[in-house]
């Protein structure tokens, strides 16, 4: 039995290294809390010097605005900062850092000195966590902070740090997200004496095409979406760059980098018509957010947040991303004022599959509008083919027999058949290949969603099955009753405490009405009513519109061709399938020039 110890309060020293033990855990949050300070201290330029990845020391150097001597003792001070000073402010916070932790908690493990000059000063001061004695020195202006040793009071906790090389990723890793939400800060990085990374200030398309590579470069989708206070701005990644590591995600807010389930579920459920199984998108947003609607001081690392009207920003996420994703495929490619016209009403999946008994092979199909149509150049690919479709069609002569200027349609017009399997198209750019059933499969998708009728078959309970509830299950029972439904749940509320179940889909007739219903409950009462339905229809609706489009090794005719590229370009999320593999993909003649050696 453990023996009974009067109650006694722990020496400030002791203090100073359990709060450090929830705030500093590896150098890398060293690294964090130091440049979180020189981006709230103005930093424009920024730099980190590591040794053993941080084990053995770190230095950091900005061009802030410094600290006055008058404050430097206090810096070092647990729970002192300029950044608040009342419930208030600590309620809308604006900075990255607040609580006057960080400083107190990284000289309390290690050994530090800090060296700073503000614009008043004729020269620069330095002060160790060592000494209280503030001594004049040499520096620019700015703040150079000095962390060497590690937790070399701490053996326990040095004994969990890994190889220099894995602190050093960490360390950069924490650099990589601080310089991605601060593109205008210029930072620059050495290891062991040798120079590593430079970034210039720029923009944030520069500086993720910098940081994330070549990958990303490609894959990139802007987007930028306002809602009264709140607002989303970088870039998402086309689903056909999909990884199976979400380790190409930066989520920020009012840029903090985060970890929150919130926004996770809501990219996820975004691209739930887009990616297939376990597939991880790449993302780099900011989402901008009224201070005074999330709280930052809910994590120790401050790494999560907690909204105040969670609903509301995970709707916001969702639908920006969606409708982002939600283009014609061929939007981004050139759209011409003179445009040859082609009838799209062909119903693929009706078409005979005896017409042809070998490949359509033609040199181009000669099926022109008579009248020129002129639109806006800024709309869209789908507003444009939506106008150019009321042009009645006519048959015309080859262009070089008639003067016209040879012009096409985003994905042009068809060649051929390749082995039954894809399109050969040939547009302004060069030549486009289509997979035609991938292609079909999405057109098919994007219609049975729109004609849902939100039916599901449902199988009658003969008893009702009766069930203790909480509160708040019976409450979101009551509002969401319409919702559970139409997933097939006829439930109502039997008690203060209890619910019963009348029927259940059909398909879930084998699982456990109850859970299934209380897991429902949850997930409305984080998500909402839409993201919840639209997830019960996605398989669904996938395995529809892959069984009824049309199959591969099936013989097309040329305006059958035509008619289906027409479909892709006013289809929404057309440039890709259901389960995330590209439709189409666009060689340009210069790429076609590379492959045959023309120019050299």
């Amino acid at each position: 039995m453990i023996s009974r110890k009067a109650i006694q309060p722990l020496p400030d020293k002791l203090i100073s290294q359990i709060a450090a033990g929830e705030v500093i855990e590896r150098p890398s949050a060293v690294v964090k809390e130091l440049l979180e300070n020189a981006i709230d201290a103005g930093a424009q330029a920024i730099e980190i010097r590591l040794e053993e990845g941080g084990c053995q020391r770190i230095v950091i150097s900005d061009d802030g605005e410094g600290i006055l001597k008058t404050d430097l003792t206090l810096a070092l001070t647990r729970h002192a900062t300029s950044k608040i000073s009342s419930l208030e402010d600590l309620e809308s916070v604006r900075s990255m850092g607040f609580r006057g932790e960080a400083l107190a908690s990284i000289a309390s493990v290690s050994n530090m000195q800090m060296t700073t000059r503000t614009a008043q000063d004729d020269h620069a001061w330095s002060i160790t966590n060592r000494s209280p004695e503030i001594t004049p020195a040499s520096g620019e202006f700015g703040t150079r902070i000095s962390v060497d040793d590690l937790f070399f009071n701490t053996p326990a906790r040095r004994k969990f740090l890994k190889s220099s090389a894995t602190e050093y990723s960490h360390c950069m890793e924490a650099i990589r997200r601080i310089a991605l939400a601060n593109p205008h800060v210029g930072m620059s990085v050495w290891h062991n004496g040798k120079p590593n990374i430079r970034w210039t200030a720029s923009k944030l398309q520069d500086r993720a095409d910098e940081i994330l590579g070549k990958e990303f470069a490609n894959a990139r989708l802007d987007i930028e979406s306002f809602l009264g206070p709140i607002s989303i701005e970088g870039f998402i990644g086309a689903p056909t760059a999909s990884r199976a590591r979400s380790d190409q995600q930066y989520i920020f807010v009012n840029h903090r980098f985060v970890k929150d389930k919130l926004i996770y579920h809501a990219i996820k459920s975004a691209y739930q018509d887009v990616l297939h199984g376990d597939r991880q998108p790449i993302i780099l947003f900011n989402l901008n957010i009224d201070p005074e609607l999330v709280d930052v001081n809910v994590h120790p690392a401050k790494i999560e947040v907690r909204f105040r009207d969670s609903r509301a920003v995970h709707q916001f996420v969702y639908n920006s991303i969606k409708e982002r994703l939600a283009k014609g495929a061929g939007d981004a490619l050139p759209m011409s004022a003179q445009t040859p016209h082609f009838d799209t009403s062909l119903p693929l999946n009706q078409m005979n599959a005896s017409s042809s008994t070998t490949p359509q092979v033609m040199p181009r199909p000669w099926l022109y509008q008579e009248k020129t149509a002129s639109f806006n150049l800024q709309s869209s690919a789908k507003e444009a083919m939506q106008q150019l479709f009321s042009t009645p069609l006519t048959p015309m002569a080859p262009p070089h027999e008639t003067g016209h200027k040879e012009e096409s349609f985003p994905l042009g017009y068809a060649l051929a058949q390749l082995h039954g399997i894809y399109i050969l198209a040939q547009n302004q750019l060069g030549l486009v290949l289509v997979d035609m059933h991938a292609a079909h499969e999405r057109v098919l998708y994007e219609k049975f969603k729109a004609d849902l009728s939100h039916q599901i078959n449902v199988q009658h309970l003969l008893v009702p099955m009766v069930f203790n509830a909480s509160h708040m299950e019976t409450v979101l029972t009551q509002q969401y009753a319409s919702t559970l439904k139409i997933l097939g749940f006829d439930t109502s509320v039997y008690g203060p405490e209890q619910l019963g179940i009348r029927t259940v889909p059909t398909i879930l007739s084998g699982a456990d009405p109850i859970d299934l219903v209380r897991q429902i409950l949850a997930e409305l009462d984080e998500m909402g009513s839409n993201e919840i339905l639209d997830s019960a229809r996605h398989e669904r609706l996938a395995s529809k519109a892959c069984h009824a489009a049309v199959r591969a090794h099936r013989l097309l005719t040329i305006p059958e061709m035509n008619s289906l590229l027409r479909q892709m370009e006013v289809t929404d999320r057309a440039d890709q399938c259901n389960h995330g593999r590209p439709t189409w993909v666009q060689l340009s003649v210069n790429d076609l020039d590379k492959l045959f050696l023309r120019g050299r």
